[in-house]
Order: C-alpha cells, then sequence, then structure tokens
C-alpha cells in the first residue's frame, strides 16, 4: 500500500474533549515558523479555530502540516506527512510518527500553550481513497503492514488496532491505535532511531 497522505493524531490530555483555548496555540506555530523549531519548510499558519470540531490552528508546511485539531470533539496534534507517493506505507508511517513525536515534545517543552499529548492512544489515517479506501480489505491490509512497526514502537507489545469511522465509507481509512502502557514521547523518539533536540 503506497498512499500519498498519512496523518497521525495524538489525542491532548487528560481529557480530549475539554474545551481548549487555541489562541497561545497561533503564536507557538508562528515561532516555531521564526525559529526553524521543526524540521523542514514551514510556510504559514492557518486559523479554523471558529469551525467547531474543525482543523482547529494549522502550521502548514511544504513536506508537513501540524494541526491542533478537534475533530470528533476530541484535540489533538495532527501530523500530515505529504508528498509521500511512492513510499511504502510503513516508511510514510515510521516519518510521520516520528516527526509527530518532535512537534509533541516542542509543544510541551515550550508550556506555552499548556498543551499535554496521551501517546497511549492514536489514530491513524490514510488520506488517499485510491490507495487506500475505507473498506474491510483495505483495512487488512494496513493493518498488517504497520502492525509490526507499533509493536516495535511500543515495545514488542501487540497494540489493539482496529478500524475507525468504518461506519462511513466516505471518510478516508482510519485505524485507531491503543496500549495499555504509554510511554514518553522522548522513549518512544529513542525507539524509532531519532531523538528530541
Amino acid at each position: 500500500m503506497t498512499p500519498k497522505r498519512v496523518s497521525v493524531k495524538f489525542f491532548a490530555g487528560p481529557d480530549p474533549a475539554a474545551p481548549l483555548d487555541l489562541r497561545p496555540v497561533l503564536g507557538l506555530f508562528h515561532r516555531f515558523i521564526q525559529q526553524k523549531s521543526l524540521e523542514g519548510l514551514l510556510i504559514d499558519v492557518a486559523d479554523y479555530a471558529h469551525v467547531p470540531e474543525g482543523p482547529g490552528v494549522v502550521l502548514i508546511g511544504h513536506e508537513v502540516d501540524y494541526g491542533l485539531d478537534l475533530a470528533g470533539g476530541r484535540a489533538g496534534l495532527l501530523t500530515t506527512r505529504k508528498r509521500a507517493a511512492g513510499l511504502p506505507l510503513e516508511e510514510v508511517l515510521r516519518d510521520t510518527l516520528r516527526k509527530a513525536l518532535l512537534a509533541v515534545v516542542a509543544i510541551e517543552r515550550d508550556g506555552s500553550t499548556g498543551l499535554h499529548f496521551e501517546t497511549g492512544a492514536l489514530e491513524i489515517q490514510l488520506v488517499d481513497r485510491l490507495a487506500a479506501p475505507n473498506s474491510p480489505e483495505a483495512f487488512e491490509a494496513a493493518r498488517a503492514e504497520i502492525a509490526p512497526l507499533l509493536a516495535s514502537l511500543y515495545g514488542g507489545s501487540a497494540p489493539e488496532i482496529r478500524r475507525a469511522h468504518a461506519e462511513d465509507g466516505r471518510r478516508a481509512l482510519a485505524l485507531a491505535v491503543a496500549v495499555r502502557d504509554a510511554l514518553a514521547a522522548e522513549e518512544l523518539l529513542g525507539r524509532l532511531g531519532a531523538s528530541a533536540p
């Protein structure tokens, strides 16, 4: 499977459904651009905070977008890896997870937003309906391809991987991942062969 875009969402903790003030996120994302705090070319910040359960605030980049996403009534950091055509799913997901975890660490260390993220539950979206339709067959193929990566990331324990949004075939294929024991973002980065700056 070779989707063109892959998204990973780590949910805000301890309660992703709690009301969230997005104003500090705007300033933080602008500082990330100015200070080149995250990898790659960061271009602009888009404010969608007025949209109920919408994309929130998005830091737009050339290869990756970062957003404080409010979709589904659950706030979280949505990292979308773009321009991945032709690359295997496992490779794109590994890179997307690494970028997402680096952003989690940067946001939490900054402290200006008061945000913290849970690492024991995440949602992976394959945002390419041609390569990955929201079907049981595509879900099984994607799960088989990413399960070894997720098992190694979380220490060999088999994470629970289920199909999210199965009731609506118009939505992108999404995989909800949950593990029993959450690990610190820095430790997960180490398991991906990276380290926080």
